[in-house]
């Protein structure tokens, strides 16, 4: 198949899949800078991204194809317990079979090595992540 041909079969097969979304969950109680934490929520979706992409589910091929195609939908909300929060949604999410992705931060500049800052999840359908991170405030 050309890849062309396997561009329009991704797409058209997309069109008929849910809604799909990622998540994206800052912890507030760090106090990072509006940068900083841009850049935090850039590295989770981008290991979401690797991580979906490397998956040998087929399902989470598909719904990555289908947020791929469908303009990559994000969303970005806090959580104020820290880290015990992040790894709570992270099991939750690994249980019911939905990407997880925890950055921990380099250490260069803000923060001590190995900090957990922000939790990836998805993406998958806009229901599954509801169901894991809707209890959440926006950012």
């Amino acid at each position: 198949m050309t890849k062309f041909m396997r561009t329009l079969y991704d797409v058209t097969k997309s069109l008929s899949t849910p809604p799909t979304k990622l998540a994206l969950i800052v912890r507030t109680d760090l106090k990072m800078s509006k940068g900083k934490t841009a850049a935090q929520c850039a590295h989770a979706a981008v290991l979401c991204f690797q991580e979906a992409q490397c998956s040998s589910n087929r399902k989470t091929q598909e719904l990555l194809n289908s947020w791929f195609v469908k303009g990559q939908p994000k969303i970005v909300l806090k959580v104020e317990g820290g880290y015990e929060d992040l790894i709570k949604l992270k099991s939750e999410a690994l249980q019911q079979g939905v990407v997880a992705a925890l950055v921990q931060d380099a250490g260069k500049t803000q923060l001590a090595a190995g900090t957990a800052t922000v939790l990836g999840i998805g993406p998958d359908t806009v229901e599954n992540i509801d169901k894991l991170v809707g209890h959440l405030k926006l950012l």
